[in-house]
């Protein structure tokens, strides 16, 4: 039993409808959520389909049924950063449910998105994740990554970027004193994120990149 269904918008609303057909046949729970992510700007294939999605969602009666709801979030694509962050916050609440990830749009990015912000949740139990092929009505179903992936960092370096607040600049001693740590210890290991690409090294200190505001 499904508690929620993730779906991506593009510019045709078959895969959206295919996709929660398929997630209505194995089962949603009661008060279960669709979460649809869509471009957060104007387009009027899209907004079309969000209208022939909406309509065929009513027909279904899954919120006289089920309290089922038709959820729509307009993710900003400005930058990848920005976008996984957004899809991440929105994730992060259905991490205690059985999930069903599908990325069911033509919109690239918007999939990516919403595929890297998965990787990043701390889920309590693990989402099924699926890709629509374009035109086919099919999905394949993407190997449980989420289990095997990890940024294999030591406790102390989990520690700093746990400290640093986003957009803020520190200097070794500033963490060294937050920590209570060697300033050396802190300095080796602030080495070693900013190989990683977590934390950023600027002409004032250090600060959390794109990548450890994600972890963060």
């Amino acid at each position: 039993m499904f508690d929620a269904v993730v779906l991506t918008l593009g510019f045709e609303p078959g895969p959206l409808i295919t996709a929660v057909a398929s997630a209505v046949a194995e089962g949603l729970s009661e008060g279960a959520r669709i979460v649809v992510f869509a471009a957060g700007f104007q387009d009027e294939r899209s907004e079309r389909a969000w209208l022939q999605l909406q309509h065929v969602v009513g027909l279904m009666e899954l919120g006289r049924k089920w309290g089922v709801r038709l959820e729509k979030y307009e993710v900003p694509l400005d930058d990848m950063g920005s976008a996984v962050l957004f899809v991440k916050r929105v994730l992060d609440g259905l991490r205690e449910g059985f999930v069903k990830v599908s990325v069911t749009g033509g919109m690239r990015a918007l999939g990516l998105a919403l595929f890297i912000a998965y990787l990043f949740v701390d889920w309590v139990k693990e989402p099924r994740v699926e890709v629509y092929l374009e035109g086919r009505g099919a999905a394949l179903e993407l190997p449980r990554l989420h289990k095997v992936l990890s940024v294999g960092l030591s406790n102390v370096q989990v520690e700093i970027v746990k400290s640093m607040k986003a957009g803020e600049v520190y200097s070794s001693s500033d963490l060294a004193g937050l920590l209570k740590r060697d300033r050396s210890t802190i300095f080796r290991h602030l080495q070693v994120l900013v190989e990683k690409g977590l934390v950023e090294k600027t002409l004032e200190g250090y600060k959390l990149s794109e990548l450890g505001k994600l972890l963060l």
